[in-house]
């Protein structure tokens, strides 16, 4: 066997290695910040912190107004799975929105 194929083996290795790793930081983002909502059913706060960009959350007890205090997109969907069918409305950062006749049972960061 030659010598420069188990050298170029071991190098195609390595970059594989960190290609899959860099590939692997970037899609586990975070949105930085904090989104709070209020239950429909209790009128009690739930909050996430840091949440990950491209997870469904789902909106326990329904959503009355989301408060969007992240550096990310909250995308607000009225099924607990963030079907794109049933997208109500998207809260940007910062913003604050109050849920009409369609109250979220979902969101998804990153929109």
């Amino acid at each position: 066997m030659h010598p420069f194929g188990k050298i170029g083996r071991a190098a195609l290795a390595v970059g594989g290695a960190l290609a899959l790793t860099t590939g692997l930081a970037t899609s586990a983002q975070a949105a930085t910040g904090t989104f709070s909502y209020v239950r429909a059913d209790t009128h009690g706060v739930v909050r996430f912190d840091n949440p990950s960009d491209g997870f469904c959350f789902a909106l326990s007890g329904q959503a009355l107004s989301v408060t969007n205090n992240t550096n990310s997109t909250a995308l607000l969907f009225a099924d607990a799975g963030c079907d794109p069918n049933a997208f109500i409305d998207a809260a940007q950062p910062g913003q604050t929105r109050d849920s009409g006749a369609n109250l979220p049972t979902s969101v998804r960061f990153g929109g």
